[in-house]
């Protein structure tokens, strides 16, 4: 008898046919044997709902899920994570009474290509073939997918929805199950978690993020636990924060209560030629295999620092001494100000002190706008006097030497009203014998050219173990830290983590940072 191939169920060998027939009743025994595993194989290509193979990690997310509200699954290239999503809604379906089931996708042909399939295929034989009555429905052709986009099997219903449509649509309506898959807007997350709170439904999010993560679980990563790794055998040394070295994330909880994450690594699933992505892989960047391999991603989608990672972290007490000591800062009237302190040291710059700092909380906070929400670091302690931020100044710095101070172009020289004065001729008023901080206006030139010239300073060449980058940031600054992971622009001016990169901008746009300490000359006001 030919044996059909499968990846789990292993052929009989010519060794073990051998010895079958070597006893009693052998002849017999191989040909049930081998009867048997083709059985199993057509069972499970017919009905693969009740015959399919499940994989161990099918299982985990399973517990994961019925413990919590959401899951989170994060896929490597044909993870199997759409395989898992899909039989739970079909699963669903037929389990609960008078359940209510919503598949996302990015758009209606995405929706037809990939999740509707998907759903097909695990639906059984017999509801496939069910004649159409008032409480079932299941028509479903290749080219068009489920017939007006959705299926009723005995008063159950999947619904099938993309997010070109209006979000109108999500009103109004009850659900057991949201399967949200790819590129999901933010907001239709927030309104599809109201549509799940009366029957106490669950919401599946499954991502390959090829470009990085969107915002939709930026929110689930930033602060999350890695509880359970995996070994990673195409990655070696440390991978990521959390994990032992030689392992990726496998089980995250993460900073949303009730709600974890969990990767899929493509080697979990047995049906994929795993071994073709390793040699496709070989030679790529350890970013583009944690992606591809595990379905990890260091940044944000649209992220506009994508070199920015933890090369260019340095601890506190390995910053060097440096040439001269830079202070940059970014006013605001009814939020906090933002500052940096930055020295150069043969040819790179080196921030090493950032305030307001982590023991005043988050300068911004995940959310639904691309570029964060206000954290507590902007409001705490707000509304302090010029005079109160020259002595916190000062106490910072300890009489440490600053060559120059810069300040926010516009703020700088805009009369603040109802005083007629500026940000930086306030600054120089001796109010109460305190002494005068001079400082001088950013260069004014534009954001652009800044963000490449912080990239240019990002950059190093990987190839060559003698080369570093021209920027580094100690790993103290936690604000600018997070600020330059996350920082989209598409936010503009509203972004709550623009002010930390605008400082950081100041700084790099101002052609005297790297001058020599013997063309330093005094100014007035104590800077150089």
């Amino acid at each position: 008898m030919t044996q059909t191939p499968h990846p789990v169920h292993p052929m009989i060998t010519r060794q073990q046919a051998e010895l079958l027939l070597k006893e009693s009743g052998g002849e017999k025994r191989l040909k049930d044997a081998l009867e048997a595993r083709e059985q199993i194989i057509e069972l499970e290509q017919a009905d693969p709902f009740r015959f399919g193979y499940e994989p161990p990690h099918w299982k985990d997310a399973d517990e994961l899920i019925e413990g919590d509200d959401e899951l989170y699954i994060f896929g490597g290239n044909r993870s199997g994570k759409t395989e898992y999503c899909a039989k739970k809604a079909v699963k669903t379906l037929l389990e609960e009474p008078n359940a209510r089931i919503w598949c996302f996708h990015t758009s209606h042909q995405s929706s037809l290509q990939v999740q509707q399939p998907a759903v097909y295929k695990y639906l059984p034989s017999e509801v496939k073939a069910a004649k159409k009555s008032k409480t079932t429905n299941v028509s479903y052709s290749q080219k068009n997918g489920f017939s007006d986009n959705t299926l009723v099997v005995n008063g159950s219903q999947i619904t099938f929805l993309n997010y070109m449509q209006n979000p109108q649509v999500l009103e109004g309506a009850e659900v057991n199950l949201a399967w949200v898959d790819e590129l999901c807007p933010a907001s239709w997350i927030e309104t599809i978690r109201f549509r799940l709170v009366s029957r106490q439904g669950k919401l599946l999010v499954s991502f390959t993020p090829i470009e990085g993560y969107t915002l939709t679980v930026k929110d689930l990563i930033a602060g999350g636990k890695v509880s359970e790794s995996k070994p990673s055998e195409l990655l070696k040394g440390k991978t990521v924060a959390g994990c032992p070295d030689g392992h990726m994330p496998y089980i995250m909880e993460t900073r949303r209560p009730r709600t974890h994450a969990i990767w899929f690594h493509t080697k979990m699933n047995p049906y994929n030629p795993y071994e073709e992505l390793c040699k496709r892989l070989d030679g790529s960047t350890q970013a583009d295999i944690m992606i591809r391999a595990y379905g990890y991603a260091t940044a944000t989608v649209g992220n506009a620092f994508p070199r920015f990672c933890d090369k260019h972290l340095v601890a506190p007490d390995k910053i060097p001494n440096g040439t001269g000591n830079f202070m940059v800062v970014d006013p605001a009237g009814s939020r906090n100000w933002f500052m940096l302190w930055a020295r150069e040291h043969e040819g790179a710059i080196y921030v090493y002190r950032e305030w307001p700092d982590w023991r005043m909380g988050e300068w911004a906070v995940p959310g639904t706008k691309h570029d964060g929400h206000i954290g507590p670091a902007q409001r705490a302690g707000a509304g302090m006097s010029l005079l109160e931020y020259k002595n916190l100044i000062r106490e910072l710095e300890k009489g440490e030497p600053i060559i120059m101070r810069l300040m926010d172009s516009r703020a700088a020289t805009t009369p603040r009203d109802g005083i007629g004065s500026s940000y930086i001729e306030s600054m120089l008023h001796d109010q109460k014998g305190e002494g005068p901080m001079h400082f001088d206006a950013s260069s004014g030139r534009p954001i652009d050219e800044g963000v490449g010239m912080i990239n240019d300073m990002l950059y190093w060449d990987k190839e060559n173990s003698e080369d570093k980058p021209g920027l580094f940031v100690s790993t103290e600054c936690k604000n600018l830290i997070y600020s330059l992971r996350e920082w989209t622009g598409v936010d503009k001016e509203r972004g709550a983590t623009k002010d930390p990169v605008d400082c950081l901008r100041y700084l790099v746009q101002e052609d005297q940072l790297t001058v020599k300490p013997d063309n330093l000359v005094m100014t007035r006001g104590g800077s150089y």
